[in-house]
């Protein structure tokens, strides 16, 4: 299947941290909805597209979509550890995300710039601190890339309940800690994970270089053990990001993702592939723009991305447009901008 000179056909836009409490969602005419930033291409999704619930999370849903049925219902971790060359064998695996804690006046919580990717070499550098630092405790640290790492222990290792840290802003840390048979041992780990990065040499720098500090490691997603391929046929689809769930899905799928380009036409004209998916996140943007709030950054995904995909779909250039967020989906055909009957929404109504 590699090799095909078709153009893409139909695009995925994935933004991975985009959960929206109910008010934020509001109809029309509410004191919420007229906070909103406009994004045109979000509203134009939102009125003519077709709305479905995506129950199971969009990797679930990308894993379908790629036509890797069997690994929708694997833990992300599982799939994600399929992106390391050297992938722990016979070991249960955990996603470990670095992340900020605010601090409130009674407890720490999230908001949307808890979510930290941080480059290569202070994933490196916090993996051979853990090494040295937990050495015989049975737990170790990879780095996967993407800004996030992979926690890994003996395969014996009871099973918790995790919660995926992008849905934080939608609860509080007390209530978002690991529960089930295993959750004592990552509680307690997550404990002596906050004590081992206060004062870390990585912190330091960041704080030095106007960077939020890594004020635990939220470990979530665990699987019995990493995932490997069954067979290694690559697809003709292509995925962009760096989201490391992703990048270990295509992995399986006997491909490689590629790194988001700077210029989002790049993908639309892509040759090689016939459909497109690509992962985006809010924190990065907000991170990259003190000022900004979520409605900033979602305006700023439509200018990149949401917008010259719909004109692109309007061109007749692709066949249909996909957003995935708020586990709901979006999606839009060419003809379905006739639906003139529908009525207006705001940007972010669409995906309550």
């Amino acid at each position: 299947m590699t090799g095909t000179i078709a153009p893409v056909r139909e695009i995925v836009i994935v933004i991975r941290d985009l959960y929206l409490e109910p008010e934020l969602a509001a109809p029309p005419g509410t004191v919420a909805a007229a906070r909103q930033l406009a994004a045109p291409g979000l509203e134009h999704l939102a009125r003519f597209g077709e709305k479905r619930p995506v129950p199971q999370g969009w990797r679930a849903w990308a894993a379908r979509w790629l036509g890797l049925p069997q690994y929708a219902a694997q833990a992300p971790a599982s799939v994600a550890a399929a992106a390391l060359e050297n992938a722990p064998q016979e070991r249960a695996v955990w996603l470990a995300t670095p992340v900020y804690l605010v601090a409130g006046l009674t407890s720490l919580h999230f908001d949307r710039r808890s979510l930290l990717n941080l480059p290569g070499e202070e994933l490196d550098a916090l993996a051979a601190s853990f090494r040295d630092t937990f050495r015989g405790s049975g737990f170790d640290l990879h780095p996967l890339g993407g800004g996030e790492l992979l926690l890994s222990a003996p395969a014996a290792a009871q099973p918790a309940t995790t919660t995926e840290p992008a849905r934080m802003p939608l609860t509080t840390v007390a209530e978002a800690l690991p529960c089930g048979e295993g959750a004592r041992a990552l509680r307690r780990l997550g404990a002596e994970i906050e004590m081992w990065l206060h004062g870390h040499a990585v912190n330091d720098a960041r704080q030095r270089r106007g960077d939020l500090p890594v004020g635990t490691l939220w470990v979530w997603g665990g699987g019995a053990e990493p995932l490997t391929p069954a067979a290694r046929q690559a697809t003709a689809d292509a995925a962009f990001g760096s989201d490391a769930y992703v990048r270990g899905l295509w992995r399986l799928a006997g491909d490689e993702a590629r790194p988001m380009p700077v210029d989002w036409a790049a993908v639309i004209g892509e040759p090689r592939a016939q459909r497109a998916l690509a992962v985006v996140e809010v924190a990065e943007l907000l991170h990259a723009n003190g000022s900004w709030r979520l409605a900033e950054a979602v305006a700023e995904m439509d200018r990149r991305l949401i917008s010259p995909s719909l004109a692109a779909l309007h061109r007749r250039e692709l066949d249909r447009l996909v957003l995935l967020a708020n586990d709901r989906s979006l999606s839009l055909r060419a003809a379905d901008r006739w639906r003139l009957w529908r009525r207006k929404r705001t940007s972010l109504e669409g995906l309550a």
